[in-house]
């Protein structure tokens, strides 16, 4: 497998990559000519001299500020002049663009030029530059030394198996994955184990390599402990040793793979690499040749390591990505170390803060067993509250390997990562961010470098993130979520690399800022918070002001306007005022000549000043949820080097003129066709638009000429399109609409596609044509006049499908399923999900599901129909793979349900004439939940063995339901071990349960509510059901008196005074159990 950025074994220091952006700008042309204008070509060369001298001794400042607290200061102190420098850089870059692109376009600019007393901060900079490197001497920094790391002690297979808790169910899914011969194809099966450092991936390899049941399985074992240099020799040579239990003198590498294959063969092995970081691919696929066919089938390799990318080169099977220990057993792992015999109530007093310790461990073993260690010979109470209550980096090195175990993943970091991974320091704990979101803030902070021309510097910042989510910077903590955090202890790294130049304000305690901070993030507690200005202004250098605030929480960002602010700190690149309450934005927002990223959603701003198109850096705009925004400014298309502009959810209905002119936009959420404004034909330009893109108001698009220059199928970036008709007109114009449709054709690369209000009686052909073969959902929402649907059965991999409120559609036929030409039996081969809704007309569904050999919709998982009151059938007959069946309002529906032998939910409401299958075996096995409300009029006696799985049961409304039954061949009384709830409400006619009762040992509710004919509840409740903990009864007055005893009763005429307080089961019951008769309503 092929990886655009292998891993930096000698990486470089985090002020490597700023120095590297310096002496690219020093490079550029516009510097250059610039200061061959101020006749300054000499200082320019004594400033890259300069620069190039301090790059040349970071490795070894980097390495020796851990331990010299001058050298620590003198990097801060380069790294507060560094950013100056680049400051300086980037004035004079923007004021050289905007005067080349004052010469080159017809229209004059408003942009200012900003090159006044530029000659003034360059000398300031070069002399605090040229003060700095006259230290290093002093400091005895070294040229070009690299950085080394502490030596870390190898790890061995022994491990004593009490000290572990928590990996029981790790270990025994790891011990199947190595006894398991499934190696995908392979005849030796490579098992990575994948996770942070400290996380227990060590400790856990050895649990399975020394489980009985593998010692017994395996002719061969070997551990090898292989750390940061994949030396192909020396580890071939430690394996030959250990398999031939024989030293070796050996150093041919030659030789040493032929011995060792000689010893391999036929022989099943076991051998675990601990701790592999090297990810070049020809280095693995060298090592492994003496073993890739060799050994018993069923020879296994278990690799532990940091890093998805060694685990994506090296593994045959699915890694097995290692979690965090759950808070109590973090605490069992705490107690062993710092209680004598690992018995905390000898000191009852210190386990409270114990407990608060462990929790801020978060679930990393390494950081539990060392605070543990740490204070087990400390019983003052005082001393437990202080690490408490310090950083994990205030620890030093001899007490806590902690952090040096997390500082050597920050180590390998090439200086790019480092940037972008401090940077987080911002970041409260806990907190979930987006991934775009944060490489927007990169790119804004100018982090992402391009080196190569034709990749997009979007597509630069998803390949940073992605590395550091591989090396366990980043966890998802929902799978399917697009959110992402830190483990408590990686961010608190963060903050340490970072320093002083991140601070994080909670609140309004703003008095950490200093005046080299550069990042600042303000984390909203409630509407009270706000920044006090004067503690801000003091980093009068600050770059970026971040706002993170609950949802819905409005708040004044200072006790002072914007305008203070932006007239304060002009070094800004990125600027939120997420949830502020402004109004508006003052015209100085020219001011901020280096802002990148603006952010003003959730605001109740109406207007942007026209003044914010003078931001000629200005990359990103967000202006989500400005309700009130009812028009951007007109010279909007000035800003040439927009890429990212969001304006959901705002109250546009045109776009300004010029839009074409926008043409770095990699990102535009909406386009409004307003009858005045840019068409949308301005969109033909805009060639680089990725991502999602919703178009509004088609209908005032006049003619298709507009709509074909929007070049639609040309965007082959994006990935989800949505068009949008107003809606609101009542005429058929079906001719033309369909034929600005047509035009509106997106490219085959199209992922999601949603169609809205679309007022014509027929789709283009192009909807639902096989070449759209990535297209994965599709949503038809609100075509009153159309009265067929496109042949969306052979979009090939169509996984999610959407139909509502098509009122003209009368029947659902051949076409649907495809063409003629075409397979229709086959048709749908990767739909999931399938609703239609709210369809008024519809009566029909024909279709292939029933034919002979027939695939159609064989991945079907969830079929959801609603509010289709004339439909009569048919139904799909055979959807092998359904697990959810929802039909409500469907009043006219006749047939039966369809064969779903994987059915687990059916849901059927208000649907009187649907036949339940009763007789129909196929769906009962796997059957769980089980919802009839108002519907199957027809059903009479419902067998409850014929669902033996069956977990909820629920029946509202089924006016001829009489009893729930058993098979009478059952001697005993059958046992429903999963069944936890029935609901029997509104059976008129509902008079038993199943003669001598059945067991339901996790019931835990019983509701019977108006179930008039009901006499009597299920026989043997206490012994058949004994965790039932709430029985609800309601309007059923020919229950027996003597049913009752077990039930607290509140309020029923007929058994009044007849409680027995005495019973077994009414000890257990917690809820409360009512009895209405039908006078006591």
């Amino acid at each position: 497998m092929k990886h655009t950025m292998a891993l930096e074994l000698v990486a470089g220091p985090l002020l490597g990559a700023v120095f590297n952006v310096l002496l690219e700008r020093i490079a550029s042309s516009e510097v250059v000519n610039f200061f061959k204008s101020k006749n300054s070509d000499r200082l320019l060369k004594r400033l890259k001299i300069i620069l190039l001298s301090v790059n040349a001794v970071l490795n070894d400042a980097e390495e020796k500020q851990m331990k010299n607290e001058s050298v620590k200061e003198w990097l801060e102190e380069l790294k507060d002049v560094a950013f100056a420098a680049d400051d300086l850089l980037d004035e004079i870059c923007t004021d050289a663009e905007i005067k080349a692109k004052e010469v080159n376009t017809l229209h004059s600019t408003s942009m200012k030029f900003y090159d006044k007393g530029l000659e003034e901060k360059i000398e300031d900079v070069h002399e605090k530059l040229e003060f700095i490197i006259k230290q290093k001497e002093v400091l005895d920094l070294k040229l070009g030394k690299e950085v080394k790391v502490a030596h870390k002690t190898p790890t061995s297979s022994v491990i004593e198996a009490s000290d572990v808790y928590g990996r029981d169910g790790d270990k025994e899914a790891l011990v199947n994955m190595v006894l398991s011969h499934d190696a995908h194809d392979e005849k030796i099966g490579v098992i990575p184990i994948v996770g942070m450092g400290g996380i227990g991936k060590t400790t856990l390899a050895q649990l399975i390599y020394n489980d009985y049941r593998v010692q017994k399985e395996f002719d061969l074992k070997a551990w090898i402990y292989v750390s940061e240099e994949f030396d192909i020799c020396k580890i071939t040579k430690n394996l030959l040793e250990v398999v031939t239990s024989c030293s070796c003198d050996i150093e041919d590498l030659n030789s040493l793979q032929r011995n060792l294959k000689m010893y391999l063969q036929k022989k099943r092995f076991l051998f675990v690499l601990d701790d592999v970081w090297d990810e070049n691919y020809d280095n693995w696929d060298k090592f492994r040749s003496p073993f890739k066919h060799e050994g018993a089938l069923g020879s296994k390799i278990i690799v532990t390591t940091r890093s998805g990318h060694v685990a994506s080169i090296m593994q045959t099977v699915p890694p097995y990505y290692l979690s965090e220990l759950s808070n109590e057993y973090s605490w069992n792992l705490f107690s062993k170390h710092a209680f004598d015999y690992g018995d905390s109530s000898v000191h009852r007093s210190l386990e409270k803060v114990g407990r608060e310790i462990v929790r801020k461990c978060k679930g990393l073993p390494l950081a539990v067993k060392t605070l543990a260690g740490l204070l087990r010979s400390k019983s003052d109470k005082q001393e437990w509250y202080k690490v408490l209550n310090s950083e994990i980096w205030d620890l030093q090195d001899r007490e806590s390997n902690i952090l040096p175990a997390l500082r050597l993943s920050y180590h390998y970091l090439p200086s790019h990562l480092k940037r972008c991974f401090a940077y987080c320091a911002i970041f409260p704990k806990d907190y979930e961010f987006e991934k775009e979101n944060l490489i927007l803030l990169w790119m804004a902070e100018g982090f992402l470098q391009q080196s190569k021309r034709h990749r997009r510097i979007e597509e630069v910042g998803n390949e940073y993130f992605c590395e550091l989510v591989s090396r366990s910077f980043f966890q998802q903590p929902r799978r399917g979520k697009p959110c992402f955090l830190m483990h408590h202890l990686v961010n608190d790294l963060a903050q340490f690399v970072s320093g002083t130049f991140s601070v994080r304000i909670e609140g309004n305690n703003s008095n950490e800022v200093e005046e080299r901070t550069r990042h600042l993030s303000h984390i909203v507690a409630d509407s009270s918070s706000c920044l006090n200005l004067k503690d801000v202004s003091k980093a009068k250098h600050l770059r970026t002001i971040l706002q993170i605030r609950p949802i819905g929480t409005s708040i004044d960002l200072f006790n002072n306007t914007p305008n203070d602010l932006l007239t304060k700190l002009t070094c800004l690149r990125v600027l939120s005022l997420v949830g502020a309450h402004i109004y508006s934005l003052p015209d100085s927002i020219d001011e901020l000549k280096h802002l990148r990223s603006l952010e003003v959603f959730d605001t109740q701003i109406v207007r942007l000043p026209e003044s914010i198109c003078s931001l000629f850096n200005l990359q990103t705009l967000k202006l989500v949820g400005c309700y009130n925004l009812v028009e951007l400014p007109k010279g909007i298309h000035k800003l040439v080097n927009l890429r990212y502009l969001d304006i959901t959810k705002t109250c546009l209905r045109w776009m300004p003129l010029h839009m074409s002119e926008l043409r770095s936009l990699q990102k535009l959420s909406d386009f409004f066709v307003g009858e005045y404004g840019s068409s949308i034909g301005e969109l033909g330009e805009l060639s680089s638009l990725h991502g999602t893109l919703c178009i509004h108001y088609i209908e005032h698009i006049g003619n298709c000429k507009d709509s074909v220059k929007a070049k639609l199928k040309e965007k082959h970036g994006l990935e989800k399109l949505s068009l949008e008709w107003g809606g609101s007109g009542d005429t058929d114009n079906s001719k033309h609409e369909k034929t600005i449709l047509d035009s509106l054709q997106p490219h085959t690369n199209l992922k999601e596609l949603d169609i809205y209000h679309y007022p014509s009686t027929e789709f283009p052909d192009w909807l639902g044509d096989h070449s759209f073969c990535n297209l994965v959902s599709l949503q038809l929402k609100g075509s009153k006049y159309c009265y067929k649907l496109p042949p969306l059965g052979q979009l090939p991999l169509l996984k999610e499908l959407h139909i509502i409120k098509f009122e003209g559609l009368v029947n659902v036929g051949s076409e649907f399923h495809g063409n003629r030409n075409s397979s229709a039996t086959d048709s749908f081969p990767a739909l999931e999900i399938l609703r239609i809704e709210y369809m008024s007309a519809w009566e029909k569904w024909c279709h292939y599901a029933d034919n002979a050999g027939s695939r159609a919709f064989c991945h079907l998982r969830e079929l959801h129909i609603e509010s289709c009151p004339k439909l009569i059938g048919d139904l799909p007959g055979n959807l092998p793979s359904l697990t959810l069946l929802l039909i409500r309002d469907c009043k006219a529906l006749l047939c039966s349900i369809p064969k779903a032998p994987a059915l687990r939910v059916l849901n059927i409401q208000n649907c009187e004439n649907l036949e339940f299958p009763v007789h129909a075996p196929w769906y009962h096995q796997s059957l769980t939940s089980l919802f009839l409300h108002g519907s199957c009029d027809s059903l009479m006696l419902l067998p409850l063995d014929l669902f033996p799985n069956l977990k909820s049961l629920d029946i509202w409304g089924c006016k001829n339901l009489e009893a729930l039954t058993v098979s009478a061949s059952n001697a005993t009384p059958p046992n429903f071990k999963s069944l936890h709830s029935i609901w029997i409400r509104h059976c008129p006619k509902f008079t038993s349960f199943p003669k001598g009762g059945f067991a339901a040992p996790k019931l835990t509710l019983l509701t019977i509510n108006y179930c008039e004919k009901l006499n009597s509840l299920p026989e043997q409740i206490t012994n058949l059901m004994p965790n039932l903990k709430q029985v609800q009864l309601r309007g059923c007055p020919k229950i027996e008196s003597s049913t009752m005893r077990p039930l607290r009763i509140r309020i029923c005429k007929l058994l009044e005074g007849k409680q027995n307080h005495s019973d077994p089961l009414f000890a257990r019951l917690e809820g409360l159990a009512t009895v209405h008769s039908p006078s006591s309503r």
